[in-house]
């Protein structure tokens, strides 16, 4: 039986009166067209006529002209906004014992100051999860971390099902409406063998033969120098009403165990993860070189000793096309073009793989369930700009891609009517080297990966640092609000 494949994605547009402009734009021009002739011919005003047609132009050419998947106004005006901010030097921040700020913390910086750690209880396992509780956004997230494993040995049947798996998981995210955002991350870092040492010892009897003994002395000396260490979790971000956080973790309680039985039937082995597991993942996220002291102290009391407010940088410089932060220099791509044709599982595999060239790789899939409402309102704009759009003809024939797209909507929203989900759906992915490398090699290696899946990857130009913080998976994103219900769609492509 051959690798089954998959499609049904595609991009949000709006196919206005002018090729290549929205409809909103598109009247927008059409009505300084009016003014420019209205002026010209009939109000004997040749001057303020070009002066109007020089000012549409300026301000609506810049929305024609696309660069790596963003417009020339969009990258003009996210330079023009980081002008005060340098002035005033608001990008460097310094904490920690030298700092200004009071208790020498190193608290986490810009969208992720406002964070709060705390408890939610799991009906299932009886035990406290970490709640991750921003108080400007009003939402709580929660981890689940998964016990990756291999699928090579697994039939395609078993592969299929689980794929099937994950569309339902999804599916159970978006149906009550309560989940703003989900975030898939890959870590890649290098091992340090300390869950090797610590298991080792468990093991180890004094009764062993020597040989025995001797190999397991050996124990991660013989790890290859190279070789890396692959975690993933999933960050589920939780809407709750403005100033009633213990009812919005009542609510997130009751939804938990339905959650990981979601997850269970994708082929997900998880638990969800403690506050010293996401205090430890987010500091070894700023500080690389910490991450061996780090794994030590978990692998062996499960608990680093640091709080909240020490889970930051102690330094970070936000850079146009880098971020600087304790012992690293970071650089976070975002996927600007999707692939065209139906792909099967393993497409992302190579993104996926750990790779020499980026010893510390991070990898943020973000899914955004609509609200039934939301999609099925969405879906229905979208209809009908393209039932408009097929109706336009260039010598007596209909634009191919137009076709395509009219009849893919209508297909969803048979979909929708009979009860499957929608999502928007971004990726990031964040490279970390060290300070002193310019990291231009672990850059190709993206474009190269990103070429080999139909993938297309541009900077996250004047946002490296909020980026950052999106592709951690604690629950950050710059512009997700309660009405919007989620990420914008500045993460998708």
């Amino acid at each position: 039986m051959g690798q089954q494949k998959y499609t049904g994605w595609r991009k949000p547009e709006s196919t206005g009166l002018i090729p290549g402009l929205s409809v909103t734009t598109s009247v927008l021009a059409v009505l300084a067209a009016a003014v420019v002739v209205g002026l010209w011919f009939f109000g004997d005003a040749p001057i303020a006529a070009l002066t109007v047609l020089a000012v549409s132009v300026l301000f609506i050419a810049p929305t024609m002209i696309r660069v790596r998947g963003s417009s020339a106004g969009d990258l003009v005006a996210a330079w023009v906004r980081t002008i005060p901010i340098r002035r005033r030097e608001a990008h460097i921040v310094k904490t920690g014992l030298f700092s200004h700020i009071p208790g020498g913390r190193s608290q986490l910086p810009g969208f992720a100051l406002p964070l709060v750690l705390k408890n939610c209880w799991d009906p299932d396992s009886g035990s406290d999860v970490a709640a991750i509780l921003n108080l400007v956004q009003n939402t709580i997230t929660v981890e689940l971390w998964v016990r990756a494993h291999g699928q090579d040995t697994l039939p395609q049947q078993i592969i299929d099902g689980r794929v099937a798996g994950w569309g339902e998981f999804l599916r159970v995210l978006g149906e009550h409406g309560d989940v703003a955002a989900a975030v898939v991350v890959t870590d890649i870092v290098p091992e340090t063998g300390a869950y090797h040492n610590v298991e080792i010892d468990a093991r180890r009897s004094s009764l062993a033969p020597g040989f025995a003994a001797e190999i397991l002395e050996a124990r991660t000396d013989d790890l290859a120098a190279d070789t890396m260490r692959t975690t993933q979790r999933i960050a589920i971000t939780f809407r709750y009403s403005s100033g009633a956080f213990n009812d919005g973790a009542a609510s997130v309680s009751r939804r938990l165990p339905e959650l990981r039985q979601a997850a269970a039937r994708a082929g997900l082995e998880a638990d969800w993860a403690t506050s010293a597991e996401i205090i430890a993942a987010t500091h070894a996220a700023f500080n690389p070189a910490a991450a061996p002291l780090i794994d030590e102290h978990m692998a062996r009391v499960g608990d680093t000793g640091m709080t909240w407010s020490d889970a930051g940088p102690s330094y970070h410089d936000d850079q146009p096309r880098y971020y600087l932060h304790d012992s690293g220099r970071s650089m976070t791509y975002r996927a600007y073009d999707y692939p065209v044709q139906p792909v099967d599982e393993m497409s992302l595999a190579k993104i996926l793989r750990p790779n020499h060239r980026a010893p510390y790789k991070r990898v943020a899939l973000i899914y955004r369930p609509y609200r039934p409402s939301d999609a099925r309102r969405m879906v229905d704009a979208d209809y009908r700009d393209a039932f408009a759009a097929v109706q336009r003809r260039n010598r007596g024939l209909v634009d191919a891609r137009q076709q395509m797209r009219f009849e893919d909507l209508a297909a969803t929203r048979e979909d929708l009517a009979e009860g499957h989900g929608l999502a928007d759906v971004g990726m990031l992915i964040t490279i970390t080297v060290g300070l002193e490398q310019n990291g231009r090699d672990a850059a190709q290696m993206v474009d190269d990966t990103g070429l080999s899946s139909s993938l297309k990857f541009v900077p996250c130009y004047t946002d490296q640092a909020s980026m950052f913080l999106v592709g951690l998976g604690i629950g950050v994103f710059p512009d997700m609000t309660e009405t919007q219900g989620g990420v914008t769609d500045a993460f998708a492509a």
